[in-house]
């Protein structure tokens, strides 16, 4: 069974605070002069379900287009649940617990259950979401070799709620380590379910000289 695990571009979505969202108008409409609809659309990078490359953070990074094929195919994949409330930041201490399986895969999923909080309540979930530690996200580079990207169902991997989002992104992109692990932010992964992840496709827009871009995210789950 294949469903969607990234969220629909929404003109009413929320982004990073101050930063600009989605905007799409119409440039034509079908009528007895013109035979086709066209749109016009405003798309800044980070806005919505979103894939954050290393140069986001760190100037000698790759760009979206300058990673290889294995950063947006997944066939070991590893879901955990990790309930957060508003302001909570995933640790070392979360991910003890399942480092062993999460030597084993490529794409680390980390559900939160925030999913919930984006349709409830959009302002905690802007202002208030959970958030990797700068301390977990150099874990997660120094310990995993194999994994590739994690993905999660919060807005970013940095929180409005502290002053950490920068170096937590640092240290995650590679600015301070040869290795470096993407980041797929703003999931939609409550549809999962307790379904089992067999693979994960993330289908980027490829914009020359862009750091990051949107991604269409989906997964093949058992049946």
């Amino acid at each position: 069974m294949n469903i969607f695990l990234s969220h629909k571009l929404d003109p009413k979505d929320l982004a990073w605070p101050g930063e600009p969202t989605v905007k799409v108008r119409q440039a034509t409409e079908i009528n007895e002069d013109t035979p086709f609809n066209s749109f016009i659309t405003e798309l800044p990078n980070h806005c919505g379900t979103h894939y954050d490359a290393p140069k986001h953070f760190n100037p000698k990074g790759l760009r979206i287009t300058e990673l290889p094929m294995e950063y947006f195919v997944f066939d070991k994949v590893l879901l955990i649940d990790l309930p957060k409330e508003a302001c909570q930041g995933v640790t070392i201490e979360d991910l003890k617990a399942y480092e062993d399986d999460i030597q084993k895969v490529d794409l680390l999923l980390i559900r939160t259950g925030f999913d919930k909080i984006r349709k409830e309540d959009p302002e905690t979930y802007q202002m208030k979401g959970p958030f990797l530690t700068p301390e977990t996200c150099l874990y997660m580079v120094n310990t995993f070799a194999n994994l590739k990207t994690v993905g999660f169902d919060f807005l970013a991997i940095g929180s409005p709620c502290n002053d950490l989002a920068g170096i937590a992104h640092q240290n995650l992109l590679g600015f301070n380590t040869e290795k470096f692990i993407t980041a797929i932010e703003d999931m939609h992964l409550e549809e999962i379910g307790d379904k089992k992840v067999k693979s994960v496709i993330a289908a980027p827009l490829r914009l020359v000289d862009v750091d990051s871009s949107q991604v269409t995210v989906i997964a093949d789950l058992e049946d």
